[in-house]
């Protein structure tokens, strides 16, 4: 406990910045255990498509690109950093009701894993 105390002494900055990276590496690791638990759950593939879902969801669901999906829907690619659309908010922008939309969607997944089980 003496040498902690006498390196804290000696170096302060030093190891606050040990701690604040410390704590930064716990921070991601800990969020990528939690996100690759999340996925690899089977109850998290292939979801039926609900409405509160935002379009990059239901492309991770279901393991297609989702730039590729949202080209064939015709609607813009979710933003990277910025807060995403839910498809019922996607859907009353194209004038359209959610049962619509998610008929169109399901068939474009369908599309695209057709293309990808002829590779």
């Amino acid at each position: 406990m003496n040498r902690l105390i006498r390196l804290w002494r000696q170096n302060r900055l030093l190891v606050s910045g040990f701690v604040l990276v410390l704590g930064l590496v716990l921070f991601f690791a800990i969020r990528t255990a939690l996100f690759v638990s999340y996925w690899n759950d089977p109850a998290h593939r292939n979801q039926p498509v609900e409405a509160w879902m935002t379009l990059g969801y239901v492309a991770h669901s279901w393991h297609v690109p989702v730039e590729r999906l949202a080209r064939d829907l015709d609607v813009a690619p979710p933003p990277r950093n910025a807060p995403r659309p839910s498809l019922e908010r996607l859907a009353k922008e194209r004038g359209q009701t959610f049962s619509d939309f998610r008929t169109e969607l399901e068939a474009a997944i369908a599309r695209l894993r057709a293309e990808k089980d002829k590779r």
